[in-house]
């Protein structure tokens, strides 16, 4: 029973740690793929990005991802599918999962990413 309660902890952790508005884009999501992912989306883990959680830099694009800031490397841009919404940037960031004996680090964990268009 103690094992079935943790793991529904865990679950609802990971929730948590979804990002904004999957629902919303999640049709589209579903065909992204990047580089280093050929399948972004496991129906949680990509969601629209808040203007403080994604920035362009001199050294180039960024987000945050559980407080750090993460470069946007050329194997995380989408090269399948489109965006749900190009006003606004969006990304894929894989759970931080407590109980993974491989555990990543918050970059480690970002599978894809698409900005809004640069003019």
């Amino acid at each position: 029973m103690m094992h079935l309660i943790v793991a529904l902890l865990l679950l609802f952790t990971t929730q948590a740690t979804a990002q904004h508005n999957h629902a919303e884009g999640h049709n589209e999501y579903a065909t992204w793929a990047s580089q280093k992912a050929n399948n972004c989306c496991n129906n949680m883990d990509c969601g629209v990005l808040n203007d403080d959680e994604w920035r362009e830099t001199s050294e180039g694009t960024q987000v945050k991802i559980s407080g750090q800031w993460c470069p946007v490397l050329p194997e995380h841009f989408i090269i399948r599918g489109k965006s749900p919404d190009w006003s606004k940037a969006h990304a894929c960031v894989e759970p931080d999962v407590k109980y993974s004996t491989g555990r990543k680090t918050p970059c480690e964990r970002l599978l894809c990413f698409s900005g809004t268009p640069k003019y």
